[in-house]
Formats: structure tokens, C-alpha cells, sequence
């Protein structure tokens, strides 16, 4: 299909009154409903789409109250979150205090060298709180905040286990480096993770403790690294991804969690006009460049696409398309948000040719900054 899936397989299943499936591609979704309601033929697939996007569309009272109870919710768990957050200085001080108990680990110092960062430029970032998470002492870190005096009902990352002790949120499927996230006024408003074994591709999750007992959501804000000189402000696809290209170039970024998460973003530039910004650079991944040419060299699944029919020539990955529009959509967003501000923005583009398309080469605004660093060290090596 070359349409975008509206729908998922939880969807398909309430529809069709099955029990619920984890998980699931568009393929095995319209698979499911067509094998269930007795469609046959090379068309099934489409025709299956059709008739449960209308359904869902029109929809019966039934899946309408479905959806309806699926956004209430939705929307009582963050009223619960919200109740217990707590003000940002405190948040600060909790952060600041567990930094104080950690250090970076030397393989997450190796990763970063593999970055092409320099020994004085890692020193600066675990100065600024890039630290490793410590999953044996998890009771130990909450135990020593309580001791200090510090509530950690409300703090994201912290929460009430089952035997009634307040336990940091460190665990081995989350091991990795702290990647602490700054508001405009330079306070630690959380912490993404860099795992060191990615889930299901996710290089990153939140330090957070959704749902758990006295804990709360981290809310995906945006974080500044570096502080803003002049009028001008560079927007960047992740946290890290930010603070690197602020520790090699001075120049202050805001990291963006995902190009989707607008909600943060605006409430960062919203807290920055008055400090004097009046134009914003996007400076989100050349994926937003990428030419759409079907090579076989997407992933591994390339060999048993069927787009691919035949020849490679001539034909647009519908991959790529879905990666670069959904990069797109993300830069569209941030130029709506300026507009509404009365802020400038202005698309900055690197490793493009004649055309304006991205090499393929350097992806990310900190990959081009490190290039240079990066080649030498390949060529040392």
C-alpha cells in the first residue's frame, strides 16, 4: 500500500471483538482482519484496509466509546502526574544532589570519544552532569536524598517500590549515561538515557517513573545546552546531539527530544523571546534532504520488498519517503511555532549536493561539526 496505516492492531482487534494483540506492523493488522471477515484475492489487503478505516471513521457506537474511554484515560493519568510534579527548583536541587553520587563510567567516556570528542570536551560534559546510571544502587541513591532531606514523591525517575522504599528508577534494561536536560534558566529539568543496548531501535528513553507509586512523568521537555548570547538559537533533533554541538562549537542549542514533541519546544522558545531571541536556525537531520531513490540500501528488509519489483532504477522507496516526510512534518512544525511567536526561522543544510539533497554522508548537525575529528581518528587508527 502506499498510504499511511491510521490505525493500529489494537484497533483491528476491538473491531473485530478478538483479544487484544501486543504489537503488530500494518501487514499483520490487515492480515488479521482479512483473514477474520473471509476476504480473499490480491486486493484483499486493500480492500481490507478500506473497510476498517470506514468503520473506524463512521464508526459504531461501540468503538466510539472505545476510543472515547481510551482518551479519558489517557487524560486522568496525566491529571494524576501533574498532581504530583513538583516546582522546578526542587526538581534542580533532587538532580544535582543524585549527580553528586555518580560518575561517567569509562566505556561511556569511550563512546564518547568515538563521537570524536576530545578528553577536556568529555570532562566538561560530565561536569555538566553526563554520568552513568548505577543500577546496584538504586535503594542506596534514594536512601541518601531522604537522608538529606529531600522529598522524591513527584520527582520523575523516583518512586515507591512493593516493600514501601523509594527506589531510583535505575535498572539493567535502561543501563546506559545520563543526558541531563536544561530549561532556559539553566535548571536540570530531567534526564534522558543513552542506552547502552538499545529497545526495539530506541537508543533513549526518559529517566522517568510513570505510573508507578509516587512517581511521574518526565513530560519530554526541550533542554538548552549552553547559554544564549546575541539573538540567535539553534534547534537540534536530541539532547545529546545539542550538547555536543554546543561543547565543540561555544554556540548555544536547543535539543529537541523528537521533532514531534512541539509541546516543549514552544514552551522553550516562549521562555527565550523575552531574553531577546529573534531568530531561530533549524538545524534538524539531513534526513529531512533525503533522496527518495529506491538503491536496496535502506535495511535489511530491502531484499523482500515488495515495491522493489524488479529494478532499482527510477523507482521512490516508500521508506524513504516516510522517513523524510515524518522529518519534515517535525521542521514544518517548528516554522508554524516561529510564525506564531513573530520569531524568524531559517533551515540550515550540510554534506548536500548540487541539488540541494543530502550525500548521505553526515547526517546529524554534530556529525558535521566532528567530521574533521573523526576522519583523523580513522586515519590514525
Amino acid at each position: 500500500m502506499g498510504y499511511e496505516v491510521p490505525f493500529t492492531i489494537a484497533d483491528v482487534a476491538d473491531l473485530l471483538s478478538v483479544r487484544r494483540l501486543e504489537g503488530g506492523a500494518a501487514g499483520n493488522m490487515l492480515t488479521l482482519y482479512a483473514e477474520l471477515t473471509g476476504l480473499y484475492g490480491a486486493d484483499r489487503y486493500k480492500e481490507a484496509y478500506w473497510q476498517v478505516k470506514e468503520k473506524l471513521d463512521t464508526g459504531d457506537r461501540r468503538m466510539r466509546l472505545y476510543r472515547q474511554k481510551r482518551v479519558e484515560r489517557v487524560q486522568k493519568k496525566e491529571k494524576v502526574d501533574e498532581s504530583l510534579r513538583v516546582d522546578t527548583a526542587h526538581l534542580d536541587a533532587v538532580y544535582r544532589e543524585m549527580l553528586s553520587m555518580l560518575k561517567l563510567k569509562e566505556r561511556h567516556k569511550a563512546d564518547l570519544r568515538r563521537r570524536g570528542l576530545s578528553e577536556g570536551e568529555i570532562a566538561s560534559m560530565e561536569q555538566s552532569g553526563y554520568r552513568s546510571t548505577e543500577t546496584s544502587d538504586s535503594l542506596r541513591i534514594a536512601r541518601k536524598l531522604l537522608s538529606r532531606g529531600f522529598c522524591l514523591k513527584g520527582v520523575p525517575g523516583f518512586f515507591m517500590n512493593r516493600s514501601g522504599d523509594w527506589e531510583a528508577a535505575f535498572y539493567p534494561s535502561n543501563e546506559g549515561y545520563l543526558c541531563p536536560v536544561r530549561a532556559a534558566d539553566g535548571k536540570i529539568a530531567g534526564f534522558q538515557i543513552r542506552l547502552d543496548r538499545p529497545y526495539k531501535k530506541r537508543k533513549y528513553i526518559w529517566f522517568t517513573s510513570s505510573g508507578l507509586e509516587g512517581g511521574t512523568s518526565s513530560k519530554s521537555p526541550a533542554g538548552l545546552s549552553g547559554k544564549m548570547t546575541g539573538s540567535v538559537i539553534r534547534v537540534t533533533e536530541g539532547i545529546l546531539k545539542a550538547e555536543i554541538a554546543y561543547q565543540c562549537t561555544g554556540l548555544a542549542y536547543i535539543g529537541n527530544p523528537g521533532v514531534s514533541n512541539y509541546r516543549g519546544l514552544y514552551q522553550m522558545l516562549c521562555e527565550l523571546k523575552p531574553q531577546g531571541l529573534q531568530t531561530v536556525l533549524e538545524c534538524y537531520d539531513m534526513d529531512k534532504m533525503l533522496r527518495l531513490d529506491c538503491e536496496g540500501d535502506y535495511d535489511g528488509a530491502c531484499r523482500e520488498c515488495e515495491w522493489r519489483k524488479d529494478a532499482y532504477s527510477g523507482f521512490e522507496c516508500p521508506k524513504k519517503r516516510q522517513k523524510r516526510d515524518y522529518i519534515r512534518k517535525g521542521c514544518l512544525k517548528l516554522y508554524e511555532i516561529c510564525r506564531e511567536l513573530n520569531l524568524q526561522c531559517r533551515r540550515m543544510t550540510w554534506d548536500a549536493g548540487h541539488d540541494g539533497m543530502w550525500n548521505g554522508e553526515y547526517k546529524g548537525i554534530d556529525d558535521w561539526i566532528l567530521r574533521d575529528t573523526v576522519e583523523r581518528m580513522q586515519e590514525a587508527a
